[in-house]
């Protein structure tokens, strides 16, 4: 075995390689490019398999090492604070992964080693605690202990093999006791001297080594080689090669201990404390691959994978020596006067607990006062299902704290100041709420430099109460700082609490950036900003934490080359645009027309999915007679199941939400409120009503038709009254029969009218009893749940009473004198197709039906219109298509958006599911042309975007150049 000792150093190195090979490997998805048994994927198992031995390996090395460790607190908290940050990295900061050839995976693993973290937190245990461990041990000798061991072995390996039972609740090697028990194997292992019968050569062991990695290597081959058939969809591919090896399998196991054996321990006895560091943090990187994915995918490259490679095996090589060199001269005293001291240093910090106490206490009490009803069972629900949004809102209050302590240094009166400041701050935006339905906003603190006006909308009573509250409680903090206990601290720690305390505050400037940590840290713990309802994030998140949701928002990219003189020549050039345009349309105003925009709540039929069919009849009977004769295709949503505003709003504007900031995903709660003159389609005509049977608080519609410039608005929310509010039977939903009556009310005697009608019949859930009888069936090889397949039967049958509402609407339609426009659409698809992959299929998954149609008046009037055949559109593009239609002539904006319908494809946000309704994103366009297909744009049309986008730039977060009737209303002449 001297060979092997002499040569112990270049094992050691070769592990290191290993697995950082395996490291780069699984962030490149290497498992899945090279096909199954080629020499590249079997090499690559191979190191796989090896390296995941070191979740075993390390607390074995650690329990047979038998001299004491040097320097424990100073290398654990090292390795601590190392761990944890790579932690961080593998939870928050790692990039979402998207599956070549598959789809996108919700959560893939890809760390090579099942709970890995909790290997490397125990090892790091285990090291600190190496000595009283041992100590306990060696009380029972080797003939004592060593038969429990090995007959513990030996029932776990027996109960797994035969039974798949966990007999002494390791837990899937994520327990305590499971480490300890690899701990006292690797003490027992260099302790025990097998009896002569028992003795293998060295011949004998390798070849036993040789055949049990053999049979770990397959075995952890097929465990993870789950293959999946039916006669639809055939064999499943083999996506969980990225998936993590659980070392919880006993053969592993005994593959390990055998090698343990075969090793000697006069080796392992070398295996000294830089080297069992460096073993910990090969467990750190085998956690952490998808935080370099980015750089790997979805090409791979040689150059990125050297340098990751090389970078990797610098920091492994080099800072087990750094953790050794600075804790020569660490010591930390275990003797109890010692401790004692330490002890009452802590506690003489009692105040800063009793300021978090208080912060949290008020912060959950405040629930009682955002919610209506049921207000003391929300603050029970709140304080036990989402603490960690409570807790949230309590750091960044007492960030604050510690600031204004760095600054002063008087514990009591900053605690004082900032709770009195947050008890203000949560009056202010209670009487906010009650006001205007909505809490306090960044956009808000603009009324701060208006004191006196603000001042005067607060009742005086409430004003003198508040007043002599804080009198009272700023009082009581000055007399604790004068005469309870209280501490200071030095410079250089005020100025460490002030920076740290400024970059945690700082990060929620982050907070809607996809790919920041902060983004990442709140999105695991359910924080959902809910910007088309900000009282209802406030209601779920706190004021707090809803007010920092909202301070990541930046409307628009600002595009390469803005400026007024470009603006002016976009200006002129889309005014010849529009003269060209003009030249062949036929009426000069709408003064004589009514458009009506339907926003058909939900509405795609199903049967363009792949694979689905409807029995029991058409759903969709007359759509589909109407649209073979009229302007009619498919609409390419930015939403799935949801966003339903975002299509409004994109149909009205004619802006492309694609063109927004990933940090606004909803404009009309985020953007429009806040504009001083947003254009809207409305305004071109004599009078607009705006539509909506349900609440109108969401999304800030009130605000925004109000300031669309929207004369009427009918809902349910009090202003304008609905006239027909039927429902279909149990449906909670008004039916869209009443709501088309509705319509036909306000097109009576009307000339110039515009009106956007948004429906809700078929808004979800979509359950079955909510009608008498449900006529259809519905099957497809993807439908899994029977569940599944009635919620989508319900949901064509929901569709069917919407076809007959049609069909009766365009009836009414025709017998009305004057000539009306209907441009008709369906905002997304129904989040009810759990069975289909976005991934593979999301194209598919946000197209949507629409139609242009023209009563007979219509028709008549607008004869010789010229025909814009469009398969597939954008919301949009509705602007330019309708007044084409219409034969209208248009201003020079109207002639950009009719140039953008003409020349580029459909575009969307990406249709791949990286893209949440209502929620930031990563951004990104998807252009899908007339097949369907996701295409890249020329130059030509790249140029014509860039136009498109500098224009709504400036009109949405620029210097609003454009921001003029000659150019959004006036017609070219």
């Amino acid at each position: 075995m001297s060979f092997l000792s002499k040569y112990v150093n270049i094992w050691h190195w070769f592990l290191v390689i290993m697995t950082i090979i395996i490291f780069i490997a699984s962030a490149s998805q290497q498992l899945t490019t090279f096909s199954i048994g080629s020499p590249v994927f079997v090499g690559l198992w191979i190191i796989k398999v090896v390296v995941a031995s070191l979740a075993l390996l390390v607390p074995l090395a650690i329990g047979a090492r038998q001299r004491p460790f040097q320097h424990n607190g100073w290398n654990v908290a090292c390795l601590w604070i190392i761990g944890f940050l790579s932690l961080i990295c593998s939870r928050f900061a790692s990039q979402p992964v998207t599956v070549r050839l598959v789809g996108t995976l919700k959560s893939p693993e890809l760390y090579v080693v099942q709970n890995v973290f909790i290997a490397w937190f125990m090892s790091t245990l285990l090291w600190l605690l190496h000595d009283q461990l041992q100590t306990i041990l060696h009380h029972w000798s080797v003939k004592q202990r060593g038969p429990v061991i090995i007959a513990i072995l030996g029932l776990l390996c027996f109960c797994r093999w035969l039974f798949h039972y966990d007999l002494f609740g390791f837990s899937g090697a994520t327990s305590g006791t499971w480490f300890l028990f690899l701990f006292s194997l690797g003490d027992l292992l260099v302790n025990w001297q097998p009896k002569r019968h028992w003795r293998l050569s060295s011949i004998q062991l390798s070849l036993l080594c040789l055949v049990m990695w053999v049979a770990s290597i397959l075995a952890s081959w097929l465990k993870m080689n789950v293959i999946q058939y039916d006669p639809h969809n055939d064999f499943t591919q083999n996506i969980h090669y990225l998936y993590a090896i659980p070392p919880y399998q006993p053969i592993l196991l005994l593959t390990v201990l055998i090698t343990f054996i075969w090793w000697n321990r006069v080796v392992i006895q070398k295996i000294d404390q830089q080297r069992l560091i460096r073993l910990i943090l090969l467990l750190n990187l085998l956690a952490i691959p998808r935080t370099i994915n980015s750089f790997l995918l979805p090409e791979w490259s040689w150059p990125t994978a050297l340098i990751i490679g090389t970078i990797s095996f610098l920091v492994i090589a080099c800072l087990p020596k750094i953790i050794q060199l600075f804790g020569r001269d660490f010591h930390l005293s275990n003797k109890k006067n010692a401790w004692l001291d330490r002890s009452r240093r802590l506690i003489a910090y009692w105040p800063v607990l009793v300021t978090w106490i208080l912060l949290w206490g008020i912060t959950a009490f405040s629930f009682y006062f955002l919610w209506d009803d049921h207000k003391w069972t929300m603050v029970q629900w709140m304080i036990t299902k989402r603490a960690p949004i409570i807790i949230v809102n309590v750091w960044i209050v007492f960030g604050l704290v510690t600031i204004l302590m760095a600054i002063c240094n008087r514990w009591w009166l900053s605690s004082g100041i900032v709770i009195i400041s947050y008890l203000g701050w949560l009056v202010a935006s209670i009487l906010k709420i009650q006001t205007r339905d909505e809490p306090i906003l960044p956009s808000d603190l603009s009324a701060t430099t208006a004191p006196k006006e603000l001042l005067g909308m607060v009742n005086p009573l409430v004003l003198m109460i508040a007043i002599i509250a804080i009198i009272i409680v700023l009082l009581a903090f000055i007399y604790l700082e004068r005469h309870a206990h209280s501490f200071y601290m030095l410079p250089w720690s005020r100025i460490i609490v002030a920076v740290l305390a400024c970059l945690y505050l700082g990060s929620f400037t982050l907070a809607n950036h996809s790919q920041s940590l902060t983004f990442r840290y709140l999105q695991s713990i359910n924080d959902t900003p809910y910007f088309y309802s900000q009282l209802r994030g406030a209601r779920m998140n706190g004021t707090i934490l809803q007010f920092a949701n909202n301070v990541d928002v930046t409307a628009m990219k600002k595009p390469a080359g803005y400026s007024r003189s470009r603006m002016e020549k976009l200006e002129k050039k889309y005014q010849h645009e529009a003269l060209q345009i003009n030249h062949q349309r036929r009426h000069e105003n709408v003064n004589s027309q009514d458009l009506v925009f339907v926003l058909s709540e939900s509405y795609a039929d199903p049967r363009l999915l792949p694979n689905l069919k409807i029995t029991g009849g058409n759903p969709t009977r007359y759509y589909d007679q109407l649209a073979k004769h009229t302007t009619s295709g498919l609409m390419l949503s930015s939403g799935y199941g949801g966003g339903t505003a975002n299509m409004e709003y994109q149909s009205l504007t004619g802006f492309s939400i694609a063109n927004f900031s990933p940090t606004m995903p909803t404009p009309y709660s985020q953007l429009v409120p806040y504009q001083r003159h947003p254009f809207s389609i409305n305004q071109l005509f004599n009078s607009s009503v705006g539509i909506h049977p349900f609440s109108a608080n969401l999304y800030s519609r009130k605000t925004v038709f109000r300031k669309f410039g929207f004369q009427r608005f009918y809902h349910l929310d009090g202003g304008d009254h609905l006239t027909y509010t039927r429902h279909i039977n149990k449906s909670p939903r008004i039916s869209d029969d009443s709501a088309y009556k509705e319509t036909t009310l306000h097109l009576k005697d009307t000339h110039g009218r515009f009106i956007q009608l948004s429906t809700m019949q078929n808004h979800m859930p979509y359950k079955p009893e909510y009608y008498q009888h449900v006529n259809y069936h519905v099957s497809a090889p993807w439908i899994k749940d029977p569940e599944e397949a009635d919620t989508i039967a319900a949901y064509a049958e929901g569709l069917h009473y919407t076809d007959e509402a049609l069909r009766s609407w365009i009836q009414q339609l025709d017998q009305l004198k004057q000539p009306v426009t209907v441009v008709w659409y369906g905002d997304h698809l129904p989040g009810i197709y759990s069975g289909l992959l976005m991934g593979r299929h999301g194209v598919k998954m946000h197209e949507t039906n629409y139609f242009i149609y023209q009563n007979a008046a219509a028709k008549k009037a607008d004869a010789g219109a010229a025909i814009m055949p469009h398969r597939i559109v954008s919301p949009n593009e509705f602007p330019a298509l309708a007044f084409n239609v219409m034969n209208v002539k248009v201003s020079p904006y109207l002639a950009l958006l009719t140039k953008e319908a003409s020349d580029l494809p459909a575009m969307s946000l990406p249709t791949n599911g990286t893209a949440r309704n209502n929620s930031a994103h990563q951004g990104g366009m998807t252009f899908v042309n007339e097949r369907g297909k996701a295409v890249k744009l020329t130059k030509q049309q790249r140029q014509l975007l860039h136009d498109y986008q500098l224009v709504q730039y400036d009109l949405t977060a620029g210097h609003h150049y454009l921001q003029r009737a000659s150019f959004l209303t006036k017609i070219a002449k």
